[in-house]
């Protein structure tokens, strides 16, 4: 690279949680996007140069320090991608430098040799003119979808592929052509060596389609042209760690960036997509298929060291028996881990929480020990109480590992009974030991991600064991995720002769009746309460974590000040919200938290919920 030329400034975009640019003087300008060595603090990090300006402005009185100029064949990262970070880091309101570290793995980012020439050849993948577009393919049966899908990359030209599960972007890479899959990679779902060589192969541009999981969405693939998000109103495509993102917009960004088409599909869509595409529901479920039993009817289980108990209705044991006779597989769901939901304090009424995050913990009988429900942490389960030290702990709200001895009495004594609460491993041997285990059937207890076993074995029955539990969140999405739990296990995988059992206080009212008569149907309904009341997708809610109760009670005060009402439901004690009309709406207000001079004190962690 020539490095002649007159003396400028430039601000560096660093991994890291602050806000503000962090800024070098260069020996002379170089493109943007190429990796520098840059002096913070007493070390030194690597970053990639953003933007450039011949002096600095007057009113800055900081000492700026030099930069290192590396020698590599280009920039790193491109004009597209880098925009596609800061575009990321204001919206998520995570900061570019948060951004960076999932979208550059850190062994290239922080590479002490020289990178080479990254420029792409002209080769087999030429630039063809693009156009932004928006596509909507909403359809029950996958199969159909994704053949549809499949075609639409037949053209020869770069694409990227989506899915909320790296299992459901493998089996999607196995639809395509033999040529797509000649010039296709399947992005790997960790880090290391593999995720270092896909992303050197996607940046040279020595692959044309790339399918993967939500992490793929910052390959740099080059001269894109389509980019699908498939089920893309699966919570999957929410990141749970920092950076808190919603990987579909990042998608849809990034087409709109690469002026590529947008397709976004999957069983139905999100609120944001339905409200602006208004794709209509054309498959109902035959009336057969969905049993709505009256909890009135059922009798209560009770387990001991828990107070509380669990509706199990006749229903729900015939249809098990019916499916295991027929040598089908028959889902229990409870959206609920452990032996019991969580544990409390019979002495002072105060539940067990996590000591990191301060949600609810779920009690693991088995290996004696609380599981976190949120950040999935695990800690061992104490002989007293940690608020008032008394001894007498009990569970609460019965759970998946409750439910096992029950299930073993219901299931012959050849037939397989299992627990899947997402701890499984998972990869194609697991799935093959699966289904070999289940090829006669069996009963499965399983939360939420158990439905990926409809992909894996032939399940005749899901029950819901207690539909009403999935919508007792104070979130406001959890009807929405009720319903889209429910309307996956009516569809996934060959669904013919599947029946669907939701055991419920108020069998076929609210939401429900969306089981019946479409997502359309309940789209509409939820939607109308969600305009009243401003939350999404007619608002942005943003969930504020603190650091510390000092930083908290500064934040609320800077956006009161705007002009904003901040909500502090008190628990957990560092979290609160706000809703605003656009991220950008409180950017000004909630910078000076994000300096890097307050890398001392912490920082907040910010989640924006966009639908």
């Amino acid at each position: 690279m020539n490095n002649v030329g007159a003396p400028c400034f430039c601000n560096v975009i660093v991994p890291g949680p602050w806000w503000n640019p962090l800024t070098y003087e260069l020996p002379s300008p170089l493109p943007r996007g190429c990796r520098l060595r840059i002096p913070v603090g007493r070390g030194t990090r690597f970053g990639i140069a953003d933007s450039f300006f011949a002096s600095l402005p007057e009113k800055e009185s900081f000492t700026v320090r030099q930069a290192e100029i590396l020698c590599d064949g280009g920039p790193l990262v491109t004009d597209e991608e880098l925009d596609l970070i800061n575009w990321t880091g204001k919206t998520f309101l995570c900061g570019p430098g948060e951004v960076l570290k999932i979208a550059v793995p850190p062994d290239v980012l922080s590479c002490p040799g020289s990178l080479e020439d990254f420029t792409p050849a002209e080769g087999p993948f030429p630039e063809v003119p693009g156009q932004y577009e928006e596509m909507f393919l909403y359809e029950c049966d996958t199969s159909s979808r994704w053949k549809k899908l499949a075609e639409s990359l037949n053209n020869g030209h770069p694409f990227l592929a989506l899915f909320p599960e790296q299992r459901m972007a493998a089996a999607f890479f196995d639809v395509l052509s033999p040529t797509a899959r000649e010039t296709s990679l399947l992005w790997p779902p960790t880090g290391g060596k593999k995720l270092h060589d896909a992303w050197l192969a996607a940046r040279m541009g020595r692959v044309r389609g790339i399918i993967g999981g939500p992490g793929a969405v910052f390959a740099p693939l080059c001269r894109i042209r389509s980019v699908i998000v498939d089920e893309e109103s699966s919570g999957a495509y929410r990141t749970y760690r920092r950076p808190f993102l919603n990987i579909r917009s990042v998608a849809a960004r990034k087409a709109l960036l690469a002026q590529a088409a947008l397709i976004l599909s999957g069983r139905l869509p999100s609120s944001r997509v339905y409200l602006r595409g208004k794709p209509k529901c054309t498959r109902r479920p035959p009336r057969e298929s969905v049993k709505l039993v009256d909890l009135k009817d059922s009798f209560s289980s009770e387990f001991q060291g828990i107070s509380g108990s669990l509706p199990l209705s006749a229903a729900l044991f015939s249809e098990t028996t019916r499916v295991l006779a027929a040598g089908k597989t028959a889902l229990w769901l409870l959206d609920r881990k452990g032996y019991a939901g969580e544990v409390a304090c019979e002495e002072c009424g105060n539940p067990l929480l996590c000591s990191f995050c301060g949600r609810v913990a779920a009690w693991e009988e088995k290996r004696r020990r609380l599981r976190c429900t949120s950040c999935g942490r695990v800690f061992p389960l104490p002989e007293a109480c940690p608020s008032c030290r008394g001894v007498l702990l009990t569970g609460k709200r019965p759970g998946l590992e409750a439910l096992l001895p029950v299930a073993r009495a219901a299931a012959p004594d050849k037939k397989p009974v299992l627990v899947w609460d997402g701890t499984k491993a998972s990869g194609k041997k697991a799935a093959q030991e699966l289904r070999k285990e289940f090829a006669e059937g069996g009963i499965v207890l399983g939360t939420r991600s158990a439905l990926a076993l409809c992909d894996m074995a032939d399940v005749g029955f899901a029950a819901w064991i207690d539909a009403d539990s999935e919508v007792r969140s104070v979130s406001f999405q959890a009807k929405f995720t009720a319903f889209s739990m429910m309307w996956e296990s009516l569809w996934r995988g060959s669904p013919d002769g599947r029946t669907v059992l939701l055991q419920s206080r108020r069998p076929g009212s609210g939401w429900q009746k969306g089981m019946l008569l479409g997502w359309d149907h309940f789209w509409n309904d939820e939607l109308r309460e969600r305009r009243e009341l401003e939350l999404p997708p007619f608002s942005f809610l943003l969930e504020i974590k603190s650091p510390s109760q000092r930083l908290k009670e500064s934040i609320m005060a800077k956006l009161e000040e705007t002009g904003l009402v901040p909500m502090d439901p008190g628990e957990p004690p560092l979290v609160f919200w706000v809703t605003v009309p656009s991220p950008s709406r409180v950017q000004n207000a909630l910078a000076p938290f994000f300096s890097i001079g307050n890398s001392r004190t912490g920082f907040p962690e910010i989640t924006v919920w966009i639908d």
